[in-house]
């Protein structure tokens, strides 16, 4: 019913219809001027006369409206504006009206036209007022209408000023559904118990009292509609709304809507990324422009979550060439297409992307030779704890010796910056692919103090980052849109959480700081326990815990710790001018040394055995102690017997 009305709307009340309701409305209100005149006294009303000055009245306001249109609008849709062209007709026919009146004055034969004053002001006001009156009868017929046939949905709005009136006239339209608005809600004292378009503005305290615990079993949705407003502050609020299980959503910057209007599809669940964003980080553009601009910059693993990211900031600054590498030929096409689609195709011939493996020392160094990068971001890397605990040739392979060759052949073509995304994992491993990224972050680390290299080197070292491939989020939200169970390794483990965004302002700025051989961590705030991150994800997609989805623990994975360190039992940190910014305290190894045990487990490698390499790792690393791994006993091995070394 609701489609059929909304389809043929238009064709049962054409603009015709319309022209003549008006002209039959203004020929009532006239009628009752002339009688209002008289005191409803009809000796005083000329019949033979006053049939003129109806018609004349008539085709005077018919000119008016066939003039200015007013017959066009759509009904339903009766706004401000249409009232404003419906004054406007009116002052237009009674200044024609006037005019008429005026130059028939003092003659018999254009008593026709000489209406009196009093009746063309009295008709005026009333005409006015019944078409205006009529149009919103029929538009609120049309909604009631329209509105049986609706889902109900309850509504408060969390915010009392322009955002959250332009959310209350966007639900208001909705053709789908009936919203409910129950009341605004707004921390600013002084709109508290005042109304906006009829509806009543609310404490927080109050709405929860009246509305949410009042109302058992009804479906609240609460719309978030404040822009300007902490993190912290926001995440309080969502997570006292949701303690009453109620429906949260959020409305998109105003800069996001479309032509400057917002549309109900834009209105969604406020996402948990919402929730664990901080104070927005504000980096010195100024020396991280001077440290890019006009600079040729290469980007390894270009099409990950942290790469592709960087690539997107790097941009701003304009760099005279920008080279993105990686392995992974879908995504590096995506990348490429969304720079394009971002308005980047101006940039483009000096963009450079290939794709290519940086273990591939021959074809890498061939790209070096051509382009001579002037700073180089490292972020490829295998990152995922369990498929490296299976894959430790692959880990070792890449994430050491691929940052090798990336690192020396930096050195050896005059690069003045290299940066290495590195991550908390690699801080006391009990895992290979956290040992890996330890290992080289040592050698990156001890390159820097190569007699004969002029390349700063820099390791970035930070935690998770929100939503990026793989990551704890995206897999949830899969889980919960397939009905469940979530699967949560164990009820106690912790992560410290950022987003990408934010881990690459943070790049750029270390980058820019550096001086060659520091370690910089990075202020990953307060951490989260998983459980309660999946808990909160629940609530969010408005589905409660036990009765529409279940949370089941698998046990930790293998090398998977508890809980991530930024920093060795024997590290400190020193500070920097950002207050997000440490410098960690981490002695650098001896570089000879270092190069001959990478010698040793280049000859390993290469016999493909996976225990061999793990022992090896373990030998380089003596922090690296396995947890909930196969290659556990190569601990209690290694503290029973001293180690062999092994020649090729």
């Amino acid at each position: 019913m609701t489609q059929f009305l909304q389809k043929y709307a238009d064709k049962f009340v054409s603009k015709w219809l319309i022209l003549v309701l008006d002209i039959f409305i203004c020929g009532v209100t006239f009628t009752l001027a002339s009688l209002l005149r008289f005191n409803f006294d009809l000796i005083y009303i000329n019949p033979n006369l006053f049939k003129y000055h109806l018609v004349f009245v008539l085709i005077i306001k018919f000119a008016a409206f066939i003039y200015l249109k007013s017959y066009t609008g759509i009904v339903r849709h009766t706004s401000i504006e249409d009232a404003k062209m419906l004054f406007k007709v009116n002052t237009l026919a009674l200044g024609s009206l006037l005019f008429c009146h005026t130059i028939a004055w003092g003659g018999n034969a254009n008593m026709f036209l000489h209406i009196p004053i009093s009746i063309l002001l009295i008709d005026y006001f009333i005409s006015s007022f019944a078409l205006i009156f009529s149009r919103l009868l029929v538009k609120s017929i049309y909604e009631n209408i329209l509105g049986s046939f609706k889902t109900n949905v309850n509504v408060i709005i969390y915010g009392a000023g322009y955002l959250g009136l332009m959310v209350k006239n966007t639900l208001v339209k909705d053709k789908k559904k009936k919203y409910d608005i129950l009341c605004f809600v707004d921390d600013n004292p002084q709109k508290i118990n005042k109304t906006i378009e009829g509806i009543k503005v609310l404490s927080k305290k109050e709405a929860i009292g009246n509305y949410i615990k009042a109302i058992t079993g009804s479906n609240i949705e609460v719309i978030f509609a404040i822009q300007s407003i902490s993190p912290v502050r926001k995440t309080k609020i969502v997570e006292e709304f949701l303690s009453h299980d109620v429906t949260i959503k959020t409305v998109p910057p105003i800069s996001q809507w479309m032509d400057g209007e917002l549309n109900i599809n834009q209105i969604q669940n406020i996402k948990i990324e919402d929730l664990l964003e901080r104070e927005s980080i504000s980096i010195n553009n100024k020396l991280v422009k001077q440290f890019i601009t006009n600079k040729k910059v290469l980007v390894t693993g270009a099409a990950g979550s942290i790469g592709s990211e960087l690539v997107r900031q790097l941009i701003k600054f304009s760099p005279s060439k920008l080279i993105l590498i990686d392995q992974a030929e879908s995504a590096l096409y995506d990348l490429e297409t969304e720079l394009i689609r971002m308005g980047s195709a101006t940039l483009l011939p000096n963009i450079r992307v290939e794709v290519l493996n940086v273990t591939n020392e021959k074809i890498i160094e061939k790209l070096f030779k051509e382009e001579l990068p002037q700073v180089v971001f490292h972020a490829a890397a295998y990152k995922h704890v369990p498929l490296m605990e299976k894959n430790p040739y692959k880990a070792v392979k890449v994430n050491v010796f691929g940052s090798k060759i990336i690192a020396n052949l930096s050195s050896k073509y005059g690069v003045e910056k290299f940066v290495m995304v590195s991550t908390d994992k690699a801080v006391n491993p009990t895992n290979v692919m956290g040992a890996t990224k330890r290992l080289a972050e040592m050698y990156v680390q001890g390159l820097n103090r190569h007699h004969g290299n002029n390349t700063r080197f820099i390791i970035t070292r930070f935690g998770n980052v929100l939503g990026s491939n793989g990551s704890v989020i995206p897999l949830f939200k899969k889980q919960i849109e397939s009905g469940g169970p979530i699967t949560v390794t164990h009820p106690d483990i912790i992560r410290y959480f950022m987003t990408i965004p934010e881990a690459c302002q943070l790049v750029l700025e270390a980058g820019t700081m550096g001086k060659g051989g520091e370690v910089y961590v990075f202020d990953m705030g307060e951490p989260v326990k998983i459980i309660d991150l999946a808990k909160k994800m629940v609530q969010l997609s408005g589905l409660s815990l036990g009765r529409d989805i279940e949370i089941k623990f698998t046990g930790l994975r293998p090398g998977e710790k508890l809980f991530e360190e930024l920093l060795h039992s024997n590290e400190n940190t020193i500070p920097t001018y950002h207050n997000k910014i440490m410098i960690a305290k981490v002695m650098a190894e001896d570089f000879d040394i270092l190069s001959a045990s990478l010698k040793q487990l280049e000859y390993i490698l290469a016999k493909m055995d996976n225990i061999e390499i793990v022992t090896e790792l373990k030998r380089i690393i003596p922090e690296y102690i396995s947890n909930n791994s196969i290659y556990e006993h190569l601990d209690e091995l290694e503290e029973s017997f001293p180690y062999t070394e092994v020649k090729p």
